[in-house]
């Protein structure tokens, strides 16, 4: 099973899994490794990912605070502010205060301090898998998945074989990036894009589960991550699919997909190969299956 987003929100999912045991990590396939801040792999390495990386991250290593909003307001102590004045002779005072108000008081969660290990399997195969014991406890879960997330951009739970839980997409890599960048976004795309994102909530999600519903022979991503480009392998064409709203999808022939995947949106489009360009807007459905009727005739 391969997770491949910003964030969950819940882990519900894990709950279908039919598995005695699972991991939660990255298979090794280049040197992932590396953003680690690791030159080299070294079975049994273990680390705990720094707290710049994100939120989750942040909360793995120093813990956080939150208001407890069932409880009372209280006088206490907010914070410590640094102040200074002229007195009437122009000579400078400074000093500190310590600030006090009437607030929710607050409940303080210790730092999970949850480290990554850098492991082989008995094929020889390496991972960077979570090291956890208690699966029981869904919040620490879910952020682990999270902390993934921000480290890597993806993340992928394994059985107990540490072979990928069964999924409905079976996604597969590809050493290079698909659509790299190679044209300028202008201002009027991306006012366009910010005025729709509060109306395509899930859109991303919509548009992968669609293209899977026609079944298609494989499923590759690039070594942009699982935040750049799909390519949707089907008999007689391939669809670049992005999981980001305000791109688009591109049908193009299966028989030479590697080779145009490898192209820059701007050389594709002026390339005599595009069979189509499908943008994310609300006709996106209907334009899809339009463009898959026509290459299937």
């Amino acid at each position: 099973m391969v997770i491949a987003k910003k964030r969950i929100n819940s882990i519900d999912f894990l709950d279908k899994i039919d598995s005695k045991k699972i991991y939660i990590g990255i298979r090794i396939t280049e040197d992932e490794y590396k953003k680690l801040g690791i030159d080299e792999f070294e079975e049994g390495l273990s680390i705990e990912p720094s707290p710049n990386y994100g939120i989750n991250c942040r909360r793995n290593t120093e813990g956080y605070s939150y208001a407890d909003k069932s409880s009372e307001k209280v006088y206490r102590y907010i914070t410590t502010r640094e102040w200074s004045l002229l007195d009437w002779g122009g000579y400078e005072h400074t000093g500190y205060s310590d600030v006090y108000r009437y607030a929710y008081p607050k409940i303080e969660v210790s730092p999970t301090n949850i480290e990554i290990v850098l492991t082989k399997d008995k094929n020889d195969r390496k991972f960077i898998i979570a090291n956890i014991k208690d699966y029981s406890n869904k919040s620490l879960l879910k952020q682990i998945i999270n902390m993934f997330l921000e480290v890597f951009g993806y993340c992928e739970i394994f059985n107990e074989d540490l072979d990928l839980v069964k999924d409905n997409l079976l996604i597969k890599r590809c050493n290079w990036e698909i659509l790299p960048k190679g044209i300028k976004i202008d201002i009027k795309s991306l006012k366009d894009k910010k005025k729709h994102k509060s109306k395509n909530k899930g859109f991303e999600e919509y548009r992968i589960e669609t293209l899977n519903k026609f079944n298609p022979i494989d499923i590759f991503c690039g070594t942009g991550g699982f935040t750049g480009y799909y390519a949707f392998i089907f008999n007689t064409y391939c669809c670049l699919e992005s999981s980001y709203y305000g791109n688009a999808t591109y049908v193009i022939p299966v028989e030479n997909w590697e080779e145009l995947s490898k192209m820059s949106k701007g050389d594709l489009l002026s390339s005599k190969y595009i069979i189509k360009k499908i943008n994310h807007n609300e006709n996106w459905h209907k334009d899809l299956v339009d463009v898959m009727k026509e290459v299937n005739n």
